[in-house]
Formats: C-alpha cells, structure tokens, sequence
C-alpha cells in the first residue's frame, strides 16, 4: 500500500488574545495607579473612567485573573487573612496597553434613555414631554455639580492634563445637556437642524 509522505509544518502560533475594554481598563488603571486588588481597581473606575465607560463592574474581579492568565499581569495572593490578590502590569501588558492606545477609536455610540423617549413622545400624553425636560434637568443638574467638585479636587492632583480632559468633556457635555432641556421644558426647542 502506498503511503504519501506528509511533512509535519510547523504549527502556527496561536492568535492573540481578544482584548475587550474592559481588559484595557484594568490595565490602564494598574499602570496609572500601580499595583492593586479588584476592590481598588472599581474604586478607581468609580472615581474615573466610570464617569464615561459604562460596563459592569463584576467584570474587574474577573478580568484581571485572565489578563494574569495570558500574562499581562502578574499575581500575588496574601498567604493568610483574606488571601487578597494584588495585581501589576507586566512588560507584555503595557505593550498591549500601548498598541491598543496606538489605534484608533471608533466613533463613539450614544445611547441616551431621555433622547429615545424625546423622539417618541408624539405618542405619549401632552404634559409628558415637560415632565421628561425637568427629570433631565434634575440628572444632568446633579452630575455637573459633581463633575464640577471633582475638578476642584482633582486638577490638583492627577498626573497630567491627559486625565483632567475626559472630566473637561464631562462639565461641557452636561452644561449643554442642560442648556438643550431648558430649551426642550420652555417649549424653545427648534425643530430645525442646529446652526
């Protein structure tokens, strides 16, 4: 019987890991903070990117034990007490860290609840669309004031310009979310596209 000879091929490198952002969250936030447990890494989230990255937070007790696994942390756990894992950025995790902040960002998706039930309104009761502008006044009310007692503490005290930009962002978002539903509760809204 005949037999074809086969050569073996060398067998091709498995593919990289796919990353999500919340993978990058937690290596973003170890690499500004240094090293640290999942309790302060949503700390952290809650105290930063939280305001503008909407994700569970279940996730950062999950992903750093992956990230670990595929060695883009490192990981020590307490010998006694709580047995507590602390986490670090490994050299291959701020590669990956840096290549995925080499790429570009997608346009960013808008998903906003109050929006959605403005362009439906035609369909609910008259007084509804007023009682909608004063709820997103109230929301959008509350979080500039806290965006705006976050940048009195924290220009002084963050790293660079870099993480006082996303809050900048923030107080300008929420200052002309205001400014849209007053116009919206005075009935001034213009239908027209903005100038």
């Amino acid at each position: 019987m005949y037999t074809p000879c086969v050569t073996a091929a060398s067998p091709a490198p498995p593919p990289e890991p796919a990353l999500g952002p919340s993978a990058y969250i937690v290596l973003g936030l170890l690499a500004q903070n240094g090293p640290g447990t999942s309790y302060d890494l949503k700390r952290w989230a809650d105290e930063s990117v939280g305001f503008f990255w909407t994700f569970p937070r279940s996730q950062l007790y999950a992903e750093p034990q992956r990230l670990s696994a595929l060695g883009l942390l490192q990981e020590a756990q307490e010998d006694g007490g709580r047995r507590r894992r602390t986490y670090h950025v490994t050299p291959a995790g701020l590669v990956a860290l840096r290549a995925w902040l080499a790429q570009p960002a997608d346009f960013p998706e808008l998903r906003d609840l109050g929006l959605l039930k403005l362009f439906f309104s035609a369909h609910g009761e008259a007084h509804a669309v007023t009682a909608l502008a004063a709820e997103q006044l109230a929301l959008h009310r509350a979080r500039l004031a806290e965006y705006e007692r976050l940048h009195a503490h924290l220009t002084s005290c963050l790293p660079g310009p870099e993480q006082v930009q996303p809050l900048r962002m923030g107080l300008l978002y929420e200052r002309a979310s205001i400014a849209f539903w007053t116009e919206v509760q005075d009935g001034s809204a213009a239908p027209a596209t903005p100038s």
